[in-house]
């Protein structure tokens, strides 16, 4: 409160005034509160109101010099928000009414503001201005009651109770009160105070309109005066550098363009040059280690999950070394404020000092001295003011918008007496010069003049500057600047967050009929930019940290912000709360300071009067038990943005009160753990949602399934729903709501969804119409009044495919009848069946102002329209535009043209005007065009020594095989700006190409030549912007250079070069594979360029004989390595220099290699986890070596061993011991342990242990033999928590684990003598697996694993026997009551029946290979979740499936009778409910798809077509007719795979008939060269191909748009 002391009376409260009566007090709101009996008292508020708002106006300009009109001034304003409260409150009510009596809502209270007091004449002077009113006020209250109740009569309410109105009716009078008694004091101060001097009124409420010279100068198009410091700083960069890591600092004062210059420095091609890598953190006033680290990886990890989810300092830092080593690096660390945490800097900066490159550099700004003497190893670079020659001429461009203005002397004069004031500082110019050019007057000028001289406070502070410009805004900008202090710094903005939250606290006034409120709010927001309040950087917008400093220090009295632990006192009238605890979000489960936070948000002051709560971080999740007892408190509330699980939001709606909010936002955490932090599926909304009538932005993002309330469409005045287009397709009567703006109507033959509904939706800016086919005349597609929608810019119309084709009249008069309004901008027209344009789109008149047009898989349309006809087209995409033959075209920015067979002419103007412009150019599978203008203007461009395409960016040409016909060279180097090429297909034998990011050459069999990746004629080398390559089936080419052809690559496919071979990167995986491969070294591959590569496979080389060690050695950041199926690859003797230091996995199978060679590699690998070793015959021994054991003395048991055992010998370092968490061996007979009994005991960090197939290993690992010949199991390590045994050694009949307290997982398989297994001391186990025991007869101790949750176990008949006399004689408990999951095999029909009866819990069941298993009984599996069924050669039943209410998965894998065996199932009763349930169906024969059957499927959302087989991978060429109809039967399906099947000879014919099928995936289906003739679905967003044939690979990357997402062979095509 005291801060309002010296300061003039706060024009906001004057706004605040006027907002509430425009907003509240209209003709719809007086005619109802009379009709409910409330008008009276709702009219004093009103002239009361009026009373204020005259006060404040006799206010205005008058300086606040005591407390008793700072404290009146303050209890006024909190009045007023009660105020607009209780108004809000009743105007809900009005809207409630009105739903519930059907009339939706005709007129919302804001919308169109109507009552506004305007005074007939104006007193001339405030005093009288205040007497008027009060005489007013008098006259009205002697003879307002009685008129009131002659005019109302009695009050007719069917919504409000008396309890309601007479709240309602208390409060208004309560306020009332207040708001006399207020003004009344505040008049006799006026009174008091008349006589003196008023301070001179700021014109900060009108910001004149008058012309200005030009518009404010972008930021940082030009840095004025620091060419010096800037040639300075990189002098220091590049020649400063050292072995070590250097610190330069740069030191000034706020906004003295420490940014600007050090963005300038990294602009400069010296600095581009001379750093490998270039990394910029804005540090800020939170220096965390662990999030700048995070954030470094950011710049330098393509793979994200190698930071993003984890949480340990360590291995991020680890990750970071491994990124960074060998590249001599710039890092600028931006606005650094800690200066006391040395020991976090330290921290930050060690793996910076160990990436082994000299000259690296870290560039830091700072205003703070004391930072700079932390941080630096060179002498700080300090920046003043600049000089008053550079200073004048950045202050005139930004004054005068003209740098070199000579015009009015005098207002150069005011400037110049302005300029001295502002010390150099490049802020303060580009912030009063933008306030000054708002009105180039001697009169504005003058007054910002000598308003500066009265605020200079500190010398070197700046605030009192930007605090000047802050007092000139417009008071509704002020409120929208202020607030924006509530998000965090740094925060990059959308223009919708902004403007949707400012719409929200209702900031953005209607200014203008015709416009709407996000197009008033987005000129607050260009405003606020013009004014250097924002800065916008490419779509986004940002405030500098001083902005944000400011808005926090003039919303200090509303606003809020709890920023981790660190948090200012929240003041009483704080009505804006924000809460970041983004600093927690990697942190560790159970590691949130909750109490700490919930000590902080008991502090809140009166929460019941907030209006906003926005949470950043998802980390807040844990704070949801505060913040619900908050959100029940805060009935006020018109703006929550909330981190919610599933299971939350059902309680936090009851507790939110409905009357004001009027935007929500939840993001969605997962519930299952809230460590890791996901999308939901299936959430249903309460119904409590739909009485939210005043709510206006309903965020719940895009991912995750939404389940739409009935009611929805009551939520009136929603302007904008973002979520999936499923949820607007699923709201029920969506023409009830009228305010909303964005809109994917679904039209179905429903009374509620017929296309009608669209008809008052006139608030429409983006509206995607789907199933048109419903739509059956003209008549009936003009209800939805399309021409009436003057705001629609982007409309999108489809039909499903080919149901035009039945009547395509229909459908040509149906698009007649869509005719939209005249401004659209953007036109999608999908499916139409129609031969011609509508008269619509081709008539000069209709559409003029089109920038947009896509057409796809209208396959009739002949004829386009003509350039003429559209002039401000700016992108055109056809796709499968089957009849189009001919085609002209503007200049655009855009062309696409996909799938168009009979194409023959694209035609343009020749000359530079046809392609200047054109951005983006895709031509794909137009086999016939031969006439391309775009093509042949080249030798005009080349005649003219003109760039050809001088914007092209991204140009992808493929099966178009005449195109460039009779091209000597395709000279793609002209084309200057060219990032991203795709050629497929092409007779092209030469190609120049320029610098670019993206090459992919596909089927390309008669190239010979590609510049950078050949060596004639080109010296150059690969580009060096080069980050993503695919070479496939390019036979001729020739590529000189070894690859990958440099370090930045994060993507490489190879496959079908000459005399190269296979070989990818991914993910930072490396893979090589190759038939004739005899040697890896340098020459085959740039090991040079895979420093960063932390995996390294080798794969199906015969013929490889040697690795290189000198190139291995480079591989420094390497930590799997996967040698497979290389026979000849002995290395008996080499690569005994290799250091893989970072080596964490070893993986060798099939291999040649020796004991010793593997022996050499490991004993450098200090922190080895896994090793796992597969079929290599040359390893005979296993031996763990002595920490004593040199050359000279070794242990007795190898002084034993000859040389050649000793080649054969692989002995374990002894440091692994400790490091060693997976060891794997499998398929090796005759490997032995060589070593003491007790040896393996050792291990103390191994975690799992895998033995297959290596009995004699198995003998020695796992326990003693005693005298009688058994094996006592006892010698496995005791830290062991997964435990794998296939092929128990023959003596070894009885399997009793002792000491393995931490074992979760037994698997022990296929040892034919094991008789008896006790399991009473493994009560920690949670999976157990017994398979192939084929005398195993006795299983004890199960029914005391109470933690056991899954179990898969292969029966025998001895051990069936055993079973079944426990079950028949209904003895101890056979299985745990844990169990949720079991998998069984050799089931009988004795065992299962009374087995299932004693698992009702289960739910996860699985029967595999059953031949004697005739009948399968499932009554009471009541839990039951997923079944699987696999091989039950004789089953002929199954029986109780209907009770199985829960199944959402199926399975059934080689079971050919159980089609017919489902087909008699979905026939009983109760069992269409359970196939109605069905989400998940995986198949191995297509048979099961029978008519009836898919009927019932409803909603099945996953079909898997996976042979397991070799008969069902041979049987299934393509699905029969019946088939193929119920496949269309599945309306609900999401998700289609097709796996394993190499005679399937294509995909579902009909396939794009499933309109809601999102993904699609096909796995080693080699005869599939094609996609279905009527293409894919349009709802299909992934696609996904492995190990398929290369035609239809091409045909796939054809089909990639920008929402479909196509990936090859686990590679990104988009």
């Amino acid at each position: 409160m005291s801060g309002l002391l010296g300061t003039v009376v706060d024009a906001a409260i004057g706004w605040l005034v006027e907002s509430i009566l425009g907003s509240f007090f209209t003709g719809h709101m007086e005619s109802w509160t009379r009709e409910i009996g409330l008008a009276e008292d709702v009219e004093k508020l009103k002239f009361q109101m009026r009373y204020v708002q005259m006060v404040l106006a006799a206010a205005k300009g008058r300086r606040i010099d005591n407390m008793p009109l700072a404290q009146s001034l303050n209890d006024l304003k909190e009045l007023l928000y009660d105020s607009e409260d209780v108004m809000d409150e009743l105007d809900y009510y009005r809207l409630q009414q009105q739903i519930k009596e059907g009339k939706g809502c005709s007129a919302p209270s804001g919308v169109n503001p109507e009552g506004s007091y305007v005074p007939s004449s104006a007193p001339s002077s405030a005093f009288e201005l205040v007497c008027s009113a009060t005489s007013q006020m008098t006259s009205w209250a002697s003879c307002s009651r009685k008129r009131k109740r002659e005019e109302e009569g009695p009050a007719q309410s069917t919504m409000l109770t008396s309890e309601i109105k007479h709240d309602i009716s208390q409060r208004i009078n309560g306020i009332v009160k207040g708001l006399c008694t207020i003004g009344s004091s505040v008049q006799r101060v006026l009174q008091l105070e008349v006589s003196r001097p008023t301070a001179t009124s700021l014109e900060s409420q009108n910001i004149s309109n008058n012309a200005r010279l030009t518009t404010s100068v972008p930021v940082e198009v030009k840095m004025y005066g620091r060419e010096s410091e800037r040639d300075k700083i990189i002098e220091l960069l590049i020649e400063g550098g050292s072995s070590d890591l250097n610190v330069l600092p740069v030191v000034g004062i706020g906004g003295v363009g420490k940014t600007t210059l050090a963005r300038f420095v990294c602009q400069d091609q010296r600095i581009r040059d001379h750093f490998d890598l270039q990394m910029w953190v804005c540090v800020s006033t939170d220096f965390n280690e662990v999030r700048i680290t995070r954030e470094i990886l950011e710049h330098v990890c393509e793979n994200r999950q190698e930071y993003e989810n984890i949480s340990n300092f360590n291995v991020l830092q680890k990750n970071l070394l491994k990124n960074i080593r060998n590249k001599r690096f710039l890092l600028v660390l931006d606005d650094m404020w800690e200066d006391k945490d040395r020991s976090g800097w330290i921290k930050l900066l060690a793996p910076l000092k160990g990436n082994q490159a000299s000259g690296c550099m870290i560039l830091a700004t700072t205003r703070m001295n004391s930072v700079a003497k932390v941080i630096q190893t060179m002498d700080e670079v300090r920046l003043s003011g600049l000089n008053e020659k550079e200073f004048w001429l950045l202050f005139k461009a930004c004054a005068f918008g003209n740098e070199n203005y000579e015009g009015d002397p005098g207002l150069q004069s005011i400037g110049k007496q302005i300029v001295k004031s502002l010390k150099g500082c490049p802020l303060a110019a580009q912030s009063v010069g933008a306030l000054l050019n708002t009105s180039v007057s001697d009169k504005h000028w003058r007054a910002v003049r000598d308003k500066w001289r009265s605020l200079q406070e500190d010398a070197d502070d700046i605030l009192p500057v930007l605090k000047l410009s802050y007092d000139y805004l417009p008071v509704h900008l002020q409120q929208c600047f202020s607030y924006c202090s509530l998000f965090p710094e740094d925060k990059q903005f959308g223009w919708k967050e902004l403007v949707h939250a400012w719409i929200a606290q209702n900031f953005v006034q209607c200014e203008d009929p015709t416009m709407k409120l996000e197009e008033t709010g987005q000129r607050y927001l260009d405003r606020l930019v013009d004014l250097c309040f924002f800065q916008k950087v490419g779509s986004k917008y940002v405030m500098h940290d001083l902005m944000h400093d400011l808005a926090v220090k003039v919303s200090s009295n509303e606003c809020s912000t709890i920023h981790g632990l660190k948090h200012e006192a929240i003041r009483p009238s704080v009505r804006h709360l924000s809460i970041i605890t983004t600093a927690f979000d990697k942190d560790k489960p159970g590691s949130f300071p909750i109490e700490k936070f919930d000590q902080i948000l008991q502090k809140v002051g009166p929460s019941q009067k907030l209006r906003t709560l926005m949470l950043y971080g998802r980390s807040s999740i844990n704070l949801l038990g505060s913040l619900r007892a908050l959100c029940k408190k805060a009935k006020c509330l018109r703006f929550l943005r909330i981190y919610v699980t599933d299971a939350d939001i059902s309680s936090l709606h009851s507790l939110l009160n409905p009357y004001h909010l009027r935007y929500l936002e939840y993001i969605h955490v997962e519930s299952t753990d809230r460590s890791f932090y996901g999308v939901y599926n299936n959430t249903v909304f309460p119904q409590a949602l739909t009485r939210f009538y005043q709510l206006q932005v309903l965020n719940v993002g895009i991912s995750g399934n939404f389940v739409v309330p009935t009611d929805m469409h009551n939520l009136v005045n929603l302007r904008h729903l973002i979520s999936r287009e499923k949820v607007h397709q699923a709201i029920a009567c969506v023409g009830n709501m009228t305010s909303l703006q964005e809109l994917s109507f679904k039209v179905q033959n429903v009374s509620s969804f017929e296309i009608r509904e669209l008809q008052s939706l006139n608030e429409l800016v983006l509206l995607d119409i789907s199933q048109l086919e419903n739509v059956k005349t003209k008549e009936e597609a003009t209800r939805a009044r399309l021409l009436n929608k003057e705001y629609l810019e982007t409309l999108s119309l489809s039909w499903q495919d080919n149901s035009t084709c039945l009547q395509p009249e229909a459908a040509k008069d149906v698009l007649e009848g869509l005719q939209p309004h005249q401004d659209l901008k953007t036109l999608k027209i999908t499916g139409y069946g129609g031969a011609t344009s509508p008269t619509w789109l081709s008539n000069t008149s209709s559409v003029t102002l089109l920038q947009i047009l896509h057409l796809e898989k209208c396959s009739e349309w002949k004829i386009l329209p003509t350039p003429a006809m559209l002039p401000f087209l700016r992108k055109l995409t056809l796709i499968r535009m089957f009849n189009l033959t001919e085609i002209s075209v503007p200049s655009l920015e855009e062309l696409i043209l996909i799938d168009m067979p009979k194409l023959d002419k694209c035609i343009g103007s020749y000359g530079m005007e046809l392609t200047s412009h054109l951005r983006v150019l895709m031509i794909k599978n137009c086999p016939q065009l031969n006439e391309c203008t775009l093509f042949q203007s080249y030798s005009s461009f080349n005649t003219e020594q003109k760039s050809w395409f001088p914007s092209l960016r991204k140009l992808s040409i493929g099966q178009c095989p005449h195109i460039l016909n009779n091209w000597p060279i395709l000279p793609l180097r002209e084309m200057e700006v060219l990032k991203e090429l795709e050629l497929m297909d092409l007779h092209v034998v030469r190609v120049s190409v320029s610098s670019l990011e993206k090459v992919v050459l596909t089927k390309m069999t008669s190239l010979v030549f590609c510049s950078s990746l050949t060596s004639q004629g080109d010296q150059m080398g690969l580009p060096s912007s080069l980050r993503r390559l695919t070479i496939h089936d390019c036979p001729c080419l020739i590529v000189s250079h070894p690859l990958p052809p440099s370090a930045l690559i994060s993507e490489l496919s190879i496959r079908g070069a000459l005399r190269l071979a296979s070989m990818s990167i991914k993910h930072r995986l490396f893979s090589v594979e190759s038939n004739e491969l005899r040697v890896l070294d340098d020459s085959i591959l740039a090991f040079s360029n895979l420093g960063g590569i932390t995996s390294f496979q080798i794969r199906n080389c015969p013929n490889l004989i040697s690795l290189s060690s000198r190139a291995f050695s480079q591989l420094i950041a390497l930590e799997s390595l996967d040698i497979r199926s290389c026979p000849n690859l002995t290395m008996s003797n080499i690569m005994s220099e290799v250091v893989l230091s970072s080596l964490k996995r070893v993986y060798i199978d099939r291999c040649g290699v020796t004991g010793r060679w593997l022996s050499q590699l490991l004993s450098h690998s200090l922190s080895l986890e896994e090793l796992q070793l597969r079929d290599c015959p040359h390893i005979k021994f296993l031996s763990i070596s002595q920490p004593t054991e040199t050359e000279g003395t070794s242990s007795l048991a190898s002084a034993v061993m000859t040389l050649a055992q000793d080649e054969d010998e692989l002995k374990l370092p002894y440091n692994l011991l400790c490091s060693l968490k997976v060891l794997c061996i499998q398929q090796s007979l005759d490997l032995k342990f060589f070593g003491g009994n007790r040896d393996s005991t050792r291990f103390t960090s191994l975690r799992e242990l895998v033995l297959r197939g290596c009995p004699k290993l198995v003998s020695s690992l796992v326990g003693e033999t005693k005298d009688d010949g058994t094996v006592e199991v006892g010698l496995l390590p005791p830290s062991l928590e997964d435990l794998t045994i296939s092929i128990l050694p023959e003596n070894l009949q009885s399997f009793t684990p002792q000491g393995l307290l931490h074992l979760k997982k037994l698997h022990l398989l296929y040892s034919p003598c094991l008789k008896s297994v006790q399991l009473h001391s493994c009560t920690s186990l949670v999976e157990l697996g017994i398979t192939g025991c084929v005398q195993l007869a006795v299983l004890e101790g199960m029914q005391f694993l109470s933690s056991l949750r899954s179990l898969d176990i292969e029966l025998n008949p001895e051990l069936s026997c055993a079973w079944e006399l426990k079950l028949q004689g209904n003895q101890i408990q056979l299985l745990p009551p844990s169990l949720d999951k079991l998998e069984i095999c050799a089931l009988t029909d004795s065992v299962q029946s009374c087995l299932l009866t004693r698992l009702p819990a289960i739910t996860k069941l699985a029967i595999r290979r059953s031949p004697e298993l005739t009948s399968l009984q499932l009554g009471c599996c009541t839990a039951l979740e997923e079944l699987e069924i696999g091989h039950p050669n004789s089953l002929v039943s199954v029986e109780g499936l209907q009770f199985c209410r829960n199944l959402t998965s199926l399975k059934v894998f080689n079971s050919p009778g159980l089609a017919s065996c489902l087909e008699l199932v979905s026939h009983q009763q109760g069992a269409s409910e359970i196939w109605s349930r069905l989400e998940t169906l995986e198949i191995d024969d297509a048979s099961v798809l029978s008519m009836p059957l898919c009927k019932q499927l409803t909603s099945l959302t996953h079909l898997q077509f996976c042979s397991r087989s070799v008969q069902q991978e041979e049987s299934l060429v393509n699905l029969t007719g019946e088939q193929e109809r119920g496949l269309q039967l599945l309306t609900s399906l999401q998700e289609l795979k097709f796996s394993w099947y190499k005679n399937l000879l294509s995909l579902p014919a009909n396939l794009h008939s499933l309109t809601s099928l999102e993904r699609l995936s096909i796995t080693l289906c080699k005869s599939i060269t094609r996609l279905p003739d009527m293409g894919l679905p349009t709802s299909l967003r992934s696609l996904e191909l492995l190990n398929c044939s290369e035609e239809l690979a091409i045909k796939c990357r054809i089909a990639a748009t920008e929402k479909l997402r196509v990936r090859i062979d686990m590679q990104d095509v988009n």
